[in-house]
Protein backbone atom coordinates (compact mmCIF):
# COMPACT_ATOMS: atom_id res chain seq x y z
CA UNK A 1 0.00 0.00 0.00
CA UNK A 2 1.51 3.72 -0.89
CA UNK A 3 1.46 6.32 1.53
CA UNK A 4 0.66 10.13 0.28
CA UNK A 5 3.93 12.26 0.87
CA UNK A 6 1.90 14.42 3.18
CA UNK A 7 0.92 11.44 5.68
CA UNK A 8 4.50 10.21 5.50
CA UNK A 9 5.74 13.72 6.37
CA UNK A 10 3.15 14.07 9.67
CA UNK A 11 4.30 10.06 10.63
CA UNK A 12 7.51 11.27 10.82
CA UNK A 13 7.10 14.63 12.67
CA UNK A 14 5.14 12.44 15.39
CA UNK A 15 7.98 9.94 15.49
CA UNK A 16 9.90 12.70 16.38
CA UNK A 17 7.71 14.23 18.86
CA UNK A 18 7.23 11.05 20.71
CA UNK A 19 11.27 10.49 21.03
CA UNK A 20 11.39 13.92 22.50
CA UNK A 21 8.59 13.16 25.14
CA UNK A 22 10.28 10.17 25.84
CA UNK A 23 13.44 11.86 26.25
CA UNK A 24 12.10 15.16 28.65
CA UNK A 25 10.21 12.23 30.57
CA UNK A 26 13.39 10.51 31.05
CA UNK A 27 15.06 13.73 32.15
CA UNK A 28 12.41 14.88 34.65
CA UNK A 29 12.55 10.83 36.00
CA UNK A 30 16.17 11.57 36.40
CA UNK A 31 15.27 14.85 38.56
CA UNK A 32 12.59 13.80 40.83
CA UNK A 33 14.90 10.44 41.52
CA UNK A 34 17.81 13.05 42.22
CA UNK A 35 15.29 14.96 44.28
CA UNK A 36 14.13 11.89 46.66
CA UNK A 37 17.34 11.06 46.83
CA UNK A 38 18.53 14.37 48.36
CA UNK A 39 15.23 14.29 50.72
CA UNK A 40 16.36 11.14 51.98
CA UNK A 41 19.85 11.83 52.32
CA UNK A 42 18.49 15.32 54.53
CA UNK A 43 16.40 13.35 56.60
CA UNK A 44 19.45 10.84 57.54
CA UNK A 45 21.42 13.90 57.88
CA UNK A 46 18.72 15.65 60.27
CA UNK A 47 18.41 11.97 61.87
CA UNK A 48 21.71 12.07 62.57
CA UNK A 49 21.82 15.69 63.91
CA UNK A 50 19.20 15.00 66.32
CA UNK A 51 20.15 14.80 70.11
CA UNK A 52 20.16 11.54 71.54
CA UNK A 53 19.31 11.30 75.02
CA UNK A 54 18.91 8.51 77.72
CA UNK A 55 15.29 8.70 79.49
CA UNK A 56 15.34 6.88 83.12
CA UNK A 57 12.24 6.61 85.24
CA UNK A 58 10.40 3.68 87.69
CA UNK A 59 7.20 2.02 87.49
CA UNK A 60 5.13 1.89 90.78
CA UNK A 61 2.89 0.71 91.87
CA UNK A 62 0.06 2.71 93.00
CA UNK A 63 -1.96 -0.09 95.15
CA UNK A 64 -1.08 0.23 98.89
CA UNK A 65 1.20 -3.36 99.87
CA UNK A 66 1.22 -4.21 96.14
CA UNK A 67 4.44 -6.01 94.50
CA UNK A 68 7.09 -3.72 92.74
CA UNK A 69 6.81 -3.73 88.84
CA UNK A 70 10.67 -5.86 88.92
CA UNK A 71 11.93 -7.47 86.33
CA UNK A 72 9.05 -6.57 84.11
CA UNK A 73 9.48 -5.52 80.06
CA UNK A 74 8.88 -1.79 79.66
CA UNK A 75 8.77 -0.61 76.14
CA UNK A 76 9.08 3.24 74.88
CA UNK A 77 7.21 4.58 71.55
CA UNK A 78 8.73 7.55 69.70
CA UNK A 79 6.21 9.01 67.80
CA UNK A 80 7.53 11.57 65.13
CA UNK A 81 4.53 13.52 63.71
CA UNK A 82 6.57 15.47 61.11
CA UNK A 83 8.15 12.44 59.47
CA UNK A 84 4.86 10.53 60.61
CA UNK A 85 7.42 7.97 62.26
CA UNK A 86 7.18 5.52 64.85
CA UNK A 87 10.70 4.18 66.93
CA UNK A 88 10.52 1.75 69.38
CA UNK A 89 13.44 0.97 72.29
CA UNK A 90 12.80 -1.90 74.84
CA UNK A 91 14.24 -1.99 78.37
CA UNK A 92 13.45 -4.11 81.53
CA UNK A 93 12.52 -3.31 85.34
CA UNK A 94 15.16 -3.63 87.86
CA UNK A 95 14.20 -5.35 91.05
CA UNK A 96 12.90 -1.39 92.56
CA UNK A 97 11.32 -1.19 89.22
CA UNK A 98 13.55 1.24 87.88
CA UNK A 99 14.49 1.28 83.96
CA UNK A 100 16.52 3.40 81.50
CA UNK A 101 16.33 4.06 77.85
CA UNK A 102 19.57 4.79 75.54
CA UNK A 103 19.73 6.46 72.10
CA UNK A 104 16.38 7.76 72.37
CA UNK A 105 16.47 10.27 69.40
CA UNK A 106 15.04 13.77 70.83
CA UNK A 107 12.14 15.26 68.63
CA UNK A 108 10.89 18.88 68.94
CA UNK A 109 7.70 17.92 67.41
CA UNK A 110 6.98 14.87 69.00
CA UNK A 111 5.62 12.65 71.48
CA UNK A 112 6.20 9.53 73.79
CA UNK A 113 4.49 6.59 74.57
CA UNK A 114 5.48 4.80 77.94
CA UNK A 115 3.91 1.22 78.45
CA UNK A 116 3.87 -1.77 80.27
CA UNK A 117 1.76 -5.14 80.68
CA UNK A 118 0.83 -5.72 84.39
CA UNK A 119 -1.11 -8.36 86.06
CA UNK A 120 -3.76 -8.62 82.88
CA UNK A 121 -3.95 -4.96 81.95
CA UNK A 122 -1.91 -2.66 79.69
CA UNK A 123 -0.67 0.94 81.05
CA UNK A 124 0.68 3.38 79.80
CA UNK A 125 1.81 7.39 79.82
CA UNK A 126 1.83 10.29 77.38
CA UNK A 127 5.22 12.02 77.40
CA UNK A 128 6.24 15.40 75.94
CA UNK A 129 9.87 15.94 75.14
CA UNK A 130 10.28 18.25 77.54
CA UNK A 131 9.70 15.57 80.35
CA UNK A 132 12.57 13.78 79.02
CA UNK A 133 15.02 16.03 80.64
CA UNK A 134 13.55 14.54 84.51
CA UNK A 135 13.18 10.75 85.71
CA UNK A 136 9.66 9.78 84.21
CA UNK A 137 7.14 7.52 86.39
CA UNK A 138 4.56 4.67 84.99
CA UNK A 139 1.86 3.64 87.70
CA UNK A 140 0.87 0.26 87.72
CA UNK A 141 -1.88 -1.17 89.95
CA UNK A 142 -3.42 -4.63 91.13
CA UNK A 143 -6.91 -5.41 90.05
CA UNK A 144 -10.44 -6.21 91.77
CA UNK A 145 -13.60 -7.57 90.40
CA UNK A 146 -15.35 -5.90 93.30
CA UNK A 147 -17.50 -3.66 91.31
CA UNK A 148 -18.65 -1.49 94.65
CA UNK A 149 -15.12 0.40 93.92
CA UNK A 150 -16.84 2.33 90.80
CA UNK A 151 -18.98 5.10 92.14
CA UNK A 152 -21.79 7.09 90.07
CA UNK A 153 -20.87 10.77 90.84
CA UNK A 154 -23.20 12.41 88.82
CA UNK A 155 -25.60 11.09 85.86
CA UNK A 156 -27.91 12.99 83.62
CA UNK A 157 -30.47 12.17 81.42
CA UNK A 158 -31.08 14.44 78.50
CA UNK A 159 -34.53 14.39 76.45
CA UNK A 160 -32.44 15.62 73.43
CA UNK A 161 -35.73 15.78 71.17
CA UNK A 162 -38.94 14.05 70.64
CA UNK A 163 -40.81 13.30 67.24
CA UNK A 164 -44.58 13.72 67.73
CA UNK A 165 -45.11 12.30 64.45
CA UNK A 166 -43.57 8.71 65.34
CA UNK A 167 -44.12 9.07 68.68
CA UNK A 168 -40.34 8.75 70.15
CA UNK A 169 -37.72 10.18 72.38
CA UNK A 170 -34.36 11.17 71.50
CA UNK A 171 -32.30 11.01 74.71
CA UNK A 172 -28.49 11.06 76.27
CA UNK A 173 -26.88 10.25 79.46
CA UNK A 174 -24.00 11.08 80.25
CA UNK A 175 -22.14 9.83 83.20
CA UNK A 176 -19.19 10.70 85.59
CA UNK A 177 -17.71 7.56 87.28
CA UNK A 178 -14.79 7.25 89.85
CA UNK A 179 -13.33 4.29 90.89
CA UNK A 180 -12.42 5.47 94.72
CA UNK A 181 -9.83 2.87 95.05
CA UNK A 182 -6.17 2.04 94.51
CA UNK A 183 -6.90 -1.06 92.54
CA UNK A 184 -8.71 -1.56 88.59
CA UNK A 185 -11.76 -3.05 88.45
CA UNK A 186 -10.63 -5.96 85.88
CA UNK A 187 -14.00 -7.22 85.08
CA UNK A 188 -14.64 -11.10 85.04
CA UNK A 189 -15.94 -12.29 81.88
CA UNK A 190 -16.32 -16.06 81.99
CA UNK A 191 -17.21 -18.42 85.20
CA UNK A 192 -20.23 -16.39 86.17
CA UNK A 193 -22.57 -18.25 87.79
CA UNK A 194 -24.93 -15.58 89.27
CA UNK A 195 -25.84 -12.21 88.92
CA UNK A 196 -23.95 -11.14 92.44
CA UNK A 197 -20.22 -12.06 90.58
CA UNK A 198 -21.06 -9.34 87.71
CA UNK A 199 -18.46 -6.87 87.59
CA UNK A 200 -18.70 -5.26 84.73
CA UNK A 201 -20.58 -1.60 84.36
CA UNK A 202 -24.62 -2.20 84.06
CA UNK A 203 -26.84 0.55 82.71
CA UNK A 204 -30.53 0.27 82.28
CA UNK A 205 -32.54 1.39 79.02
CA UNK A 206 -36.28 2.07 78.25
CA UNK A 207 -38.48 -0.37 76.56
CA UNK A 208 -37.56 -1.32 73.18
CA UNK A 209 -34.79 1.55 73.08
CA UNK A 210 -32.78 1.54 69.93
CA UNK A 211 -30.09 3.21 68.27
CA UNK A 212 -27.53 2.69 71.15
CA UNK A 213 -24.62 4.62 70.50
CA UNK A 214 -21.79 4.63 73.73
CA UNK A 215 -18.60 6.90 74.09
CA UNK A 216 -15.58 6.98 76.80
CA UNK A 217 -12.12 7.21 77.74
CA UNK A 218 -12.43 4.17 79.52
CA UNK A 219 -9.79 1.75 78.06
CA UNK A 220 -10.70 -1.10 75.73
CA UNK A 221 -13.63 -3.32 76.16
CA UNK A 222 -16.77 -3.98 74.26
CA UNK A 223 -20.62 -3.14 74.35
CA UNK A 224 -22.79 -6.47 75.20
CA UNK A 225 -26.93 -6.37 75.58
CA UNK A 226 -28.00 -8.18 78.72
CA UNK A 227 -31.13 -8.24 80.33
CA UNK A 228 -33.30 -4.69 80.00
CA UNK A 229 -30.13 -2.73 79.07
CA UNK A 230 -26.34 -2.73 78.32
CA UNK A 231 -23.13 -3.74 79.64
CA UNK A 232 -19.33 -1.92 79.35
CA UNK A 233 -16.70 -4.67 79.85
CA UNK A 234 -13.88 -2.12 79.99
CA UNK A 235 -11.65 -1.97 83.12
CA UNK A 236 -11.59 1.08 85.37
CA UNK A 237 -8.56 2.56 86.24
CA UNK A 238 -8.25 4.22 89.95
CA UNK A 239 -9.50 7.66 89.24
CA UNK A 240 -12.62 9.76 87.17
CA UNK A 241 -13.81 8.51 83.45
CA UNK A 242 -16.70 9.74 81.65
CA UNK A 243 -19.56 7.48 80.20
CA UNK A 244 -21.91 8.89 77.65
CA UNK A 245 -24.87 7.84 75.14
CA UNK A 246 -27.02 8.24 73.23
CA UNK A 247 -30.73 6.35 72.38
CA UNK A 248 -34.18 6.81 71.10
CA UNK A 249 -37.37 4.89 72.37
CA UNK A 250 -41.24 4.91 71.68
CA UNK A 251 -44.16 5.93 73.39
CA UNK A 252 -47.47 5.58 72.68
CA UNK A 253 -49.76 7.31 75.31
CA UNK A 254 -49.35 10.81 76.48
CA UNK A 255 -46.99 9.19 79.32
CA UNK A 256 -44.38 6.55 79.47
CA UNK A 257 -42.47 5.05 82.27
CA UNK A 258 -38.92 3.93 82.51
CA UNK A 259 -37.92 1.91 85.01
CA UNK A 260 -33.89 3.57 85.72
CA UNK A 261 -32.28 0.85 88.16
CA UNK A 262 -29.25 2.65 88.70
CA UNK A 263 -27.26 -0.93 89.44
CA UNK A 264 -24.13 1.44 90.70
CA UNK A 265 -26.28 3.88 92.31
CA UNK A 266 -25.73 7.81 92.06
CA UNK A 267 -24.85 10.44 94.11
CA UNK A 268 -26.88 12.80 92.05
CA UNK A 269 -29.30 12.17 89.39
CA UNK A 270 -30.82 14.51 87.05
CA UNK A 271 -32.87 14.39 84.01
CA UNK A 272 -33.12 17.52 81.70
CA UNK A 273 -35.35 18.66 79.01
CA UNK A 274 -34.49 22.15 76.93
CA UNK A 275 -36.93 24.67 77.29
CA UNK A 276 -38.62 24.43 74.28
CA UNK A 277 -40.36 21.12 75.17
CA UNK A 278 -41.40 22.78 79.06
CA UNK A 279 -44.93 21.06 78.55
CA UNK A 280 -43.20 17.80 79.49
CA UNK A 281 -43.23 16.74 83.19
CA UNK A 282 -41.01 14.23 84.47
CA UNK A 283 -41.58 12.57 88.24
CA UNK A 284 -41.03 11.43 90.93
CA UNK A 285 -37.52 13.59 90.63
CA UNK A 286 -38.03 17.07 92.46
CA UNK A 287 -38.14 20.52 90.29
CA UNK A 288 -34.87 22.32 90.26
CA UNK A 289 -34.13 25.96 88.83
CA UNK A 290 -34.01 25.78 84.82
CA UNK A 291 -30.41 26.07 84.20
CA UNK A 292 -28.21 27.18 81.02
CA UNK A 293 -26.12 25.29 78.91
CA UNK A 294 -24.26 26.33 75.90
CA UNK A 295 -27.08 29.30 75.17
CA UNK A 296 -29.91 26.56 75.62
CA UNK A 297 -31.65 26.59 78.44
CA UNK A 298 -32.99 23.57 80.11
CA UNK A 299 -35.44 22.49 82.83
CA UNK A 300 -33.69 20.41 85.65
CA UNK A 301 -35.43 17.30 87.61
CA UNK A 302 -33.00 16.58 90.62
CA UNK A 303 -32.83 13.41 92.89
CA UNK A 304 -29.61 12.48 94.86
CA UNK A 305 -27.93 9.85 97.38
CA UNK A 306 -29.53 7.11 95.57
CA UNK A 307 -28.09 3.49 96.64
CA UNK A 308 -27.33 1.10 94.48
CA UNK A 309 -29.51 -1.10 92.88
CA UNK A 310 -32.96 0.87 94.17
CA UNK A 311 -33.23 2.82 91.33
CA UNK A 312 -36.06 4.77 90.14
CA UNK A 313 -39.06 4.92 88.07
CA UNK A 314 -39.21 7.69 85.67
CA UNK A 315 -42.35 9.22 84.37
CA UNK A 316 -42.44 11.16 81.55
CA UNK A 317 -46.04 12.56 80.97
CA UNK A 318 -48.03 15.45 79.06
CA UNK A 319 -45.58 13.91 75.84
CA UNK A 320 -47.29 15.35 72.62
CA UNK A 321 -49.36 13.11 70.04
CA UNK A 322 -49.72 13.52 66.70
CA UNK A 323 -52.92 14.74 64.77
CA UNK A 324 -55.31 12.81 63.78
CA UNK A 325 -54.47 12.38 60.73
CA UNK A 326 -50.71 11.67 61.38
CA UNK A 327 -52.12 8.43 63.09
CA UNK A 328 -54.75 7.19 60.83
CA UNK A 329 -52.20 7.66 57.78
CA UNK A 330 -49.26 6.01 59.68
CA UNK A 331 -51.13 3.22 60.35
CA UNK A 332 -52.83 2.62 57.14
CA UNK A 333 -48.78 2.46 55.69
CA UNK A 334 -47.59 0.22 58.36
CA UNK A 335 -50.23 -2.06 57.19
CA UNK A 336 -51.59 -2.86 60.97
CA UNK A 337 -54.95 -0.85 60.10
CA UNK A 338 -57.04 -2.79 62.65
CA UNK A 339 -54.22 -3.09 65.47
CA UNK A 340 -53.05 0.29 65.43
CA UNK A 341 -56.78 2.00 64.60
CA UNK A 342 -58.78 -0.36 67.28
CA UNK A 343 -58.07 2.09 70.07
CA UNK A 344 -59.22 5.15 67.94
CA UNK A 345 -62.23 3.62 66.87
CA UNK A 346 -62.91 2.23 70.59
CA UNK A 347 -63.31 6.01 71.89
CA UNK A 348 -65.01 6.88 69.05
CA UNK A 349 -67.55 4.19 69.59
CA UNK A 350 -67.45 5.02 73.50
CA UNK A 351 -67.79 8.53 72.88
CA UNK A 352 -70.73 8.48 70.53
CA UNK A 353 -72.56 6.27 72.92
CA UNK A 354 -71.90 8.33 75.72
CA UNK A 355 -73.20 11.06 74.12
CA UNK A 356 -76.37 9.27 72.88
CA UNK A 357 -77.02 8.15 76.05
CA UNK A 358 -76.63 11.80 77.34
CA UNK A 359 -79.44 13.43 75.10
CA UNK A 360 -81.49 10.48 74.96
CA UNK A 361 -81.68 9.31 78.62
CA UNK A 362 -82.11 5.27 77.30
CA UNK A 363 -79.82 2.39 77.08
CA UNK A 364 -77.45 3.17 74.07
CA UNK A 365 -77.60 -0.04 71.53
CA UNK A 366 -73.83 -0.45 69.47
CA UNK A 367 -72.42 1.92 67.13
CA UNK A 368 -71.33 0.85 64.10
CA UNK A 369 -68.46 1.74 62.79
CA UNK A 370 -66.29 1.52 59.32
CA UNK A 371 -63.46 2.41 57.78
CA UNK A 372 -63.92 1.74 54.20
CA UNK A 373 -66.77 2.42 52.13
CA UNK A 374 -67.05 -0.45 50.17
CA UNK A 375 -69.31 -3.15 51.24
CA UNK A 376 -67.22 -5.34 54.47
CA UNK A 377 -66.76 -8.94 53.97
CA UNK A 378 -67.69 -11.22 57.10
CA UNK A 379 -64.52 -11.15 58.59
CA UNK A 380 -64.58 -7.14 58.27
CA UNK A 381 -68.42 -7.91 60.02
CA UNK A 382 -67.25 -9.52 62.92
CA UNK A 383 -64.28 -6.56 64.01
CA UNK A 384 -67.11 -4.28 63.75
CA UNK A 385 -68.72 -6.71 65.89
CA UNK A 386 -66.09 -7.26 68.60
CA UNK A 387 -65.89 -3.34 68.72
CA UNK A 388 -69.18 -2.23 69.11
CA UNK A 389 -69.70 -5.39 72.16
CA UNK A 390 -65.97 -4.07 73.58
CA UNK A 391 -68.19 0.08 73.46
CA UNK A 392 -70.59 -1.41 75.02
CA UNK A 393 -68.74 -3.33 77.87
CA UNK A 394 -66.94 -0.14 78.61
CA UNK A 395 -70.07 1.66 78.79
CA UNK A 396 -71.50 -1.08 81.43
CA UNK A 397 -68.21 -0.76 83.46
CA UNK A 398 -68.81 3.24 83.81
CA UNK A 399 -72.45 2.88 84.64
CA UNK A 400 -71.66 0.55 87.27
CA UNK A 401 -73.49 -2.05 86.24
CA UNK A 402 -70.63 -5.27 86.21
CA UNK A 403 -67.69 -5.97 88.01
CA UNK A 404 -64.44 -4.69 87.30
CA UNK A 405 -62.88 -8.23 87.55
CA UNK A 406 -65.58 -9.61 85.11
CA UNK A 407 -65.10 -6.39 83.06
CA UNK A 408 -61.40 -6.75 82.77
CA UNK A 409 -61.65 -10.69 82.04
CA UNK A 410 -64.51 -9.70 78.92
CA UNK A 411 -62.80 -6.80 77.39
CA UNK A 412 -59.47 -8.76 77.41
CA UNK A 413 -60.92 -11.58 75.81
CA UNK A 414 -62.62 -9.17 72.71
CA UNK A 415 -59.42 -7.43 72.39
CA UNK A 416 -57.49 -10.70 72.09
CA UNK A 417 -59.92 -11.91 69.52
CA UNK A 418 -59.51 -8.37 67.25
CA UNK A 419 -56.03 -8.72 67.68
CA UNK A 420 -56.04 -12.07 66.04
CA UNK A 421 -57.71 -10.45 63.30
CA UNK A 422 -61.22 -11.22 64.40
CA UNK A 423 -61.36 -14.95 64.05
CA UNK A 424 -63.04 -16.43 67.88
CA UNK A 425 -61.30 -19.02 69.91
CA UNK A 426 -61.69 -22.71 69.56
CA UNK A 427 -64.44 -22.63 72.29
CA UNK A 428 -66.41 -20.33 70.62
CA UNK A 429 -66.02 -21.52 66.92
CA UNK A 430 -69.94 -22.05 65.71
CA UNK A 431 -71.49 -19.56 68.45
CA UNK A 432 -74.02 -17.57 66.57
CA UNK A 433 -72.77 -14.00 66.44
Amino acid sequence: MTIPKLSRTWIIIGLILLMCAALSGSAILSVQGTQAQENDLQNQDTAAEAERIGVQGVAVNGTAGGETPANMPITLHSIDRVAGRVATVEATTDQNGGFRFDQVTLLAGGSYVLVMDYAGMRYNALLEPAELAEPVELTVYETTQDISVVQVERQAMIIADVNEKEREIAAMELLSINNVSDRTLLPELTNITNPSEISFLRFSLPAEARELDVQSNLPGGDIISIGTGFAVTSPVLPGRRRINYTYKFPYQEEKVTFNQRLIQGAEVYQALIPERLAEIQITPLEAKPRIDVDGTTYLLWESRDIPPGRGITLEFSRLPQPSLPARLGRAVTDGNLWQTAIPLMLGVALTAALLYAWFRGARVAPVATGLVATPPDETQLRRQTLVQYVAALDLQFEEGRIAETEYQAQREKLLAQIRQGGQPSEDERGRDW
